[in-house]
């Protein structure tokens, strides 16, 4: 298996839709699918799944996750880590397409919250928070989104790449 660098990687999807008209949304539908493709190998009675989202495609990516894994009737929650407003291009696009509405993040204060705490419990969690346009240090919503994973005792299947440092 061939392992590319986030620029490689912006080059491809560059590639991609300018030389080989991909359009884009197909290739975050294309994306989405694999990793629903992944939890779904892993998932077991009762499992409970939580993607988590961020403001960029691949929260957009995390979207086309959760509604794929919706549509297989598993029971899945979303949370996103921004008001549905900053979303844009294909993210939005995506985010129109979830079957539920997601628990929304807009501040350190929400994320505290009992209301996000409770959703935030889950068994299974992909990581839609940062992709590969993501310039380190992370801070405040984000960075807290990133020690829950780093935390947790569950699953975690990350859509791009990792984020398992603290000091991102």
């Amino acid at each position: 298996m061939k392992i590319v660098t986030a620029a490689e990687m912006r080059v491809i999807d560059r590639v991609s839709t300018e030389k080989f008209g991909v359009p884009s949304l197909t290739l975050m539908e294309n994306a989405g699918s694999a990793v629903a493709e992944q939890v779904l190998r892993l998932w077991e009675p009762g499992l409970r799944a939580l993607v988590i989202c961020g403001k960029g495609n691949n929260g957009g990516d995390g979207f086309v996750v959760a509604r794929l894994l919706a549509e297989r009737k598993k029971p899945v929650k979303v949370v996103l880590l921004t008001d549905p407003a900053e979303l844009k291009g294909d993210a939005a696009v995506m985010y129109g397409k979830l079957p539920e509405p997601p628990t929304v993040v807009r501040s350190l204060e929400e994320w505290k919250s009992e209301r996000v705490q409770q959703a935030l419990s889950a068994d299974l969690y992909v990581d839609a928070i940062l992709g590969t346009g993501f310039k380190p240090p992370v801070s405040g919503l984000y960075a807290e989104a990133i020690s829950l994973l780093n935390a947790s005792q569950g699953k975690v299947i990350a859509v791009d790449g990792p984020r398992m440092c603290s000091a991102c």
